[in-house]
């Protein structure tokens, strides 16, 4: 119990905002899932998980970013696809089978929009996707808050991050050094930026503070976890994210793959609410659903 309170938890919760308890084991750690099947202790399959993932191998960073950020990976594929056509904020609002493809119906209410076409990806969050088509069954969703603080020259430890029990009793689920982690964050005034993550699955209810309660909550907190006295931010930021990260429940991978049999073979599903949260897992689910597609439209290749 300690082992899933202090380590296994608070990790999960970090990148899901969910509890260990009330998340698939096959859907959020697919590896150790798959070796804890063939290994008769949990050390032993944590092994085989780790010497299959390569992260014991190299000496190059923990992480990486995009240069400029990551809205260039957006820039990238738009510039890749022209002169395909892009409607940006249009949110589809229906979608509807015809004989031969579909039809779309988009943009603010007093003046829809309408578009057919021979098939369709819901690259959207699940909760959308439940109301454009019956047979995406909805996933859950947990909404997350972050603080971003602008502290005056501040002495760090050398970490990235942490995470924090939800047993600490903390209103933080996590933090972000960006001053240790990203090389280019580094200012020359000496200035620290530090993110504090809130918000757990069922735990909605820290994010109704008000700005400045979250902020002067991550400020205190931080200090205490950190051990040293932090100084009044020089600027802070908050981000609401409503409906942010998909809940992966067990039984998670036979939902999805209940839900893709269901769909029109021109119909597909792909994102964070089905195959991983992270920008490699959605890369390929995308990839999947454009493999699924084209398929059905008897073309080779995406």
């Amino acid at each position: 119990d300690e082992v899933a309170d202090r380590l296994v938890d608070p990790l999960l919760g970090g990148v899901y905002a969910g509890r260990a308890d009330r998340l698939s084991l096959a859907a959020t750690v697919p590896a150790l899932a798959a070796a804890a099947r063939a290994e008769s202790t949990l050390v032993a399959a944590a092994r085989v998980a780790i010497a299959g993932s390569g992260a014991h191998r190299g000496s190059g960073p923990v992480f990486a970013t995009v240069h400029g950020g990551l809205s260039r990976l957006v820039e990238a594929v738009v510039a890749a696809l022209h002169p395909v056509e892009f409607r940006l904020g249009l949110p589809v609002r229906e979608l509807h089978a015809l004989p031969a493809g579909w039809r779309l119906v988009s943009g603010a209410a007093p003046d829809p929009r309408s578009a057919t076409a021979d098939a369709v990806i819901l690259a959207v969050p699940g909760p959308a996707a439940s109301r454009l088509h019956p047979a995406v069954a909805p996933v859950e969703y947990a909404s997350v808050g972050l603080v971003t603080l602008a502290l005056p020259a501040t002495r760090l430890p050398a970490l990235s991050g942490f995470v924090v029990p939800a047993t600490e009793g903390r209103a933080i689920k996590a933090a972000t050094l960006f001053s240790r982690k990203w090389a280019h964050l580094r200012r020359p005034d000496g200035i620290v930026l530090i993110r504090a993550s809130f918000g757990r699955y069922g735990e909605a209810e820290v994010l109704q503070r008000t700005d400045a309660d979250l902020v002067a909550t991550a400020r205190a907190e931080l200090a205490t976890l950190l051990g040293r006295h932090l100084p009044a931010p020089v600027a802070a930021t908050v981000t609401r994210w409503g409906g942010a990260l998909p809940q992966y429940a067990p039984g998670h991978p036979e939902l999805v793959a209940r839900i893709r049999a269901a769909l029109p073979p021109t119909l597909a599903v792909a994102g964070a609410a089905y195959d991983g949260v992270g920008i490699p897992a959605c890369i390929r689910s995308g990839e999947a659903a454009a493999d699924r597609i084209a398929a059905a439209l008897g073309q080779s290749g995406t």
